[in-house]
């Protein structure tokens, strides 16, 4: 026959106290509990295998300290270094999270029902980087529930966002092209054209622009291939640059590639194609992901903060739960970080900030 939980009552029975103090010291409240009287408690909890009941300390509360983080695709390892930097300040702060999966605003809005039904006491939304409809939040903002959003840019001034600087990161990338020696850069763009627009990959494609044009550079618009985040679609592209341009005297000697994957799968085909990295071709990533140091050339990257903005999302979302939502939205812009390694031709040890 099953045991029957052991209750509060229990407790403060054993303890010799009244239930009240045993319910301040467990719920963190016993500022006017003697230090003796608090140190017995907590040893009677433990010796009694006490397990305080969450949901009636949320009905007492008025609060579940669950938060909801919605991403776009928990397979990305970037998606995960923002899990990780959610994860880190909601232990300390003793909430615990709920993560869903929403890989289109649909499944976003289902996302956010489904966690309201869970009554989580704010939201974290990070997607790949698309301009989403702000229709999803509108029930939020209606209801005062906090939420904080990465890196979407929403025009928004009600809304509290961490957003990545993706202009500096191409706008970096291809000074450091640039000072290498470099004048004929293309850039494998990312999804320009896809519905709905890519912020990332537009913001990194007008620092690539501004880098050229601010040194009187050719933006030749041949040399500049859109396509998708992936390996394959950077292998095809950096193929067709080649491809349509074989004379090395007058193709690019460089390439910006707005994504790592891109730049991974670019790396292999001129490879194949005979060039040698970094002598014939130069080329920089975006992402920074584990893997790229290791590679033969290793990868020059944008690190981008991913962690970190976990980490300031949460904060935000935890000062507006604790303190109420603040008089005006915040907005926080992270910095990215150039990694400086073999496919430009150098393996500096000292990365370079995207401030100077």
């Amino acid at each position: 026959m099953a045991r029957e939980p052991v209750t509060i009552k229990d407790v403060a029975k054993k303890a010799g106290v009244a239930i009240s103090t045993v319910s301040s010291v467990i719920n963190g409240n016993e500022k006017h509990v003697g230090s003796a009287t608090r140190d017995r408690i907590l040893q009677v909890a433990r010796d009694l295998n006490y397990r305080p009941n969450a949901i009636a300390r949320s009905m007492v509360k008025r609060t579940t300290t669950s938060i909801g983080l919605v991403i776009t695709d928990v397979q990305n390892p970037l998606f995960n270094e923002v899990d990780a930097g959610v994860e880190e300040v909601l232990a300390a702060e003793g909430y615990h999270l709920l993560l869903a999966n929403a890989m289109n605003a649909s499944s976003e809005a289902e996302a956010i029902e489904t966690f309201r039904s869970k009554q989580v006491d704010g939201f974290i939304f990070m997607s790949r980087s698309r301009y989403y409809p702000t229709h999803n939040f509108a029930s939020l903002k209606a209801d005062n529930i906090p939420f904080v959003v990465i890196n979407r840019d929403m025009q928004d001034s009600e809304i509290n966002q961490v957003l990545l600087d993706d202009f500096g990161a191409g706008l970096i990338s291809t000074r450091h092209l640039i000072s290498l020696g470099h004048t004929r850069i293309a850039t494998i763009a990312g999804p320009l054209r896809d519905q709905p627009v890519w912020r990332s990959a537009h913001e990194r494609h007008r620092g690539w622009r501004q880098a050229m044009q601010e040194k009187g550079l050719p933006v030749r618009e041949d040399w500049i291939i859109p396509c998708r985040y992936t390996y394959e679609a950077g292998y095809n592209a950096a193929r067709q640059l080649i491809e349509q341009n074989p004379d090395k005297a007058t193709r690019p000697s460089a390439i910006f590639a707005a994504n790592d994957s891109m730049a991974v799968g670019a790396m292999k085909a001129l490879q194949e194609m005979g060039l040698r990295l970094p002598q014939d071709m130069a080329i920089v990533g975006v992402g920074d992901l584990p893997h790229l140091a290791y590679l033969h050339p290793s990868l020059t990257t944008m690190s981008i903060p991913i962690f970190e903005a976990g980490r300031v999302a949460t904060r935000l979302l935890i000062n507006w739960i604790k303190n109420g939502k603040p008089d005006c939205a915040q907005n926080v812009t992270l910095s990215c970080t150039l990694k400086i390694r073999e496919s430009c031709g150098s393996a500096l040890l000292n990365p370079v900030s995207n401030r100077a």
